[in-house]
């Protein structure tokens, strides 16, 4: 979960702005940006000052006498820095670094429409890792899944890049072809890929034939998803739906507004859907709005290991207030919301300001939130959505995704 913030900063020279970049290697230096205190380096501790010193001297040295001159690159330098630095703190997959184009990729993917081929990336332990791939993108036409590591592209062996390096690799015009190399299973396959317009809609419906139960998947928390998702919620009624099986696999969250809009679309007002943990320990009750209209019909929600962030606060909220149960595999363990700091060039830091803990007061960072019902996909199991219901008989639905026919059996009992 992330929101934007822009900050006005002193204008630096180009060595000055080099010694600003390796402050944010301290926390010192990440706490003057979140409180909005001075960027100068003559405001630190003396600890930070000293640090900042050992990194100019082994700057100097590196720019004056390594041998290949050519390789030595002051952005490469200042980017490797910064994402060093928030790799130590442990907020593995959420708090990052974006280049200009990531950070402009990410705010395109917010919004619901990009070019591309369709998946959300995350670092995984030194891996480049498929968190999900969006419903109707080439990627998820091709196959891709959740938990496929990304090993070449077009290829060209990516496992010791950065993910910002296989980003831009992937990255191109819409139309052009990218070939993707993915491990899956200690497997090795191959996917080529048009690159697309994505733009699949956030909230899809569809009945299950000759059952009064409906499968409603939301794909992520963009900018209008509590009002795609009340509105799919309406019209699945109007075909006849008294139960509902709410989808949250593979979503990968969003904007942290959205997921308590959407909450209040099933809690009463006033429940609790999240407590949020400042850095200094004070905590503050994220609470559904006091004119929420919740439907009252049974639901269960299904969950997996690409569910993180905003999908965890909402399943957490649900589950913790007996409101559904929570059927498939743990979640991811995104526990962090995410406040964005623009930076001089266009990049930014994503970097978690505040923890979740779930209503019972329970963490999800690390751990993620465990089903009341485990039910694990096996060998030729299909994960279905939505769009590819349609077209299927119940039979045939039920035979292929064991984790929504474990949902249809509790809601029917």
């Amino acid at each position: 979960m992330w929101k934007s913030t822009a900050k006005d900063r002193r204008s630096l020279g180009a060595g000055a702005r080099i010694l600003l970049f390796v402050a944010l290697l301290l926390g010192t230096a990440l706490g003057a940006y979140v409180y909005g205190r001075s960027q100068s380096p003559a405001t630190l501790g003396e600890e930070d000052r000293e640090s900042l010193a050992l990194y100019a001297e082994a700057l100097d040295i590196v720019s004056d006498d390594y041998v290949d001159q050519g390789a030595v690159d002051p952005e490469k330098q200042t980017y490797g820095a910064i994402e060093g630095m928030l790799e130590t703190l442990g907020d593995e997959g959420h708090t990052r670094f974006l280049t200009p184009n990531e950070r402009e990729a990410n705010q395109r993917q917010t919004s619901g429409t990009y070019v591309g081929i369709g998946v959300t990336l995350r670092d995984d332990e030194d891996r480049v890792v498929v968190a999900a791939p969006i419903e109707g993108s080439p990627a998820e036409r091709a196959g891709m899944k959740a938990g496929d590591v990304v090993v070449a592209v077009n290829g060209k062996d990516v496992r010791e890049d950065e993910l910002s390096e296989v980003v831009d690799k992937i990255r191109g015009p819409e139309g052009s072809r990218v070939e993707l190399t993915v491990l899956r299973d200690g497997e090795e396959r191959t996917f080529d890929l048009e690159r697309a317009e994505v733009d699949s809609p956030v909230a899809s419906w569809a009945m299950i034939p000759g059952t009064a139960v409906a499968h409603v998947r939301l794909s992520s928390f963009s900018r209008d998803s509590a009002d795609e998702l009340r509105e799919a919620l309406s019209k699945a009624r109007e075909a006849g739906a008294t139960r509902f099986v709410l989808d949250l696999r593979n979503n990968t969250g969003g904007l942290v507004g959205q997921t308590v809009e959407v909450a209040g679309q099933f809690l009463d007002p006033g429940s609790l859907v999240y407590i949020r943990e400042e850095a200094s320990g004070e905590r503050e009750e994220i609470t559904v709005s006091r004119d929420a209209a919740p439907m009252d019909e049974p639901v269960a929600v299904l969950v997996n290991e690409g569910s993180a962030s905003g999908a965890e606060i909402l399943a957490g909220a649900l589950r913790d207030n007996d409101r559904a149960l929570l059927i498939g595999e743990t979640t991811f363990g995104t526990g962090t919301t995410l406040q964005e700091f623009a930076l001089d060039d266009g990049s930014a830091i994503l970097l978690g300001v505040a923890e979740w803990l779930t209503p019972s007061g329970d963490f999800i960072r690390g751990s993620g939130i465990e089903p009341d019902i485990e039910v694990r996909m096996g060998e030729g199991d299909e994960l279905l959505t939505p769009n590819r219901d349609r077209g299927l008989s119940r039979e045939e639905i039920l035979e292929r995704d064991p984790q929504l026919r474990r949902a249809f059996e509790e809601l029917r009992e």
